[in-house]
């Protein structure tokens, strides 16, 4: 009887494993904590850019009106969806004036899910968070055939 009973253990044991992988899995890619109902939008300096995987995040440095500074931090996609719609690594440097979109987050931190990026010299580098696309659907009638990457 013993041995019929240890025999289940590590199948039960891979079954929990399993279970309980799937949970951080789909908590990690949440935008819960950011309130999709709103946008913000906020002109600054860029303090950091970090191009990285699994999201990119952008720091701006904000004046505020009574000269005292914060910083805020825009989450983005991953290098390879934001290759997709036009950006790279080079595109922004520590110093650089932007003016960036986003959903704020629920709790009124300083942080933000990246919808746009305005840079000074008038390019807009669109992340596809938090808004609907422009245009018909891919494959629909009338869209614009997809265009080679760059």
């Amino acid at each position: 009887m013993r041995t019929h009973f240890s025999a289940r253990i590590p199948g039960l044991s891979a079954a929990v494993l399993l279970a309980t992988a799937a949970f951080p899995a789909a908590a990690h890619h949440s935008v819960a904590v950011f309130d999709m109902s709103k946008t913000i939008s906020i002109q600054g300096t860029v303090e950091k850019w970090l191009w990285a995987n699994p999201h990119s995040w952008l720091y701006i440095r904000v004046m505020k009106p009574d000269g005292s500074q914060e910083v805020w931090g825009f989450e983005a996609g991953s290098t390879g969806m934001l290759s997709r719609n036009g950006w790279n690594a080079a595109d922004m440097k520590p110093g650089d004036k932007v003016t960036v979109s986003g959903a704020p987050s629920r709790d009124g931190s300083h942080i933000s899910l990246l919808n746009q990026v305005q840079l000074a010299g008038g390019r807009a580098l669109n992340a596809g968070f938090g808004s609907i696309p422009s245009g018909p659907p891919p494959g629909a009638a009338g869209a614009s055939p997809p265009t080679a990457p760059r």
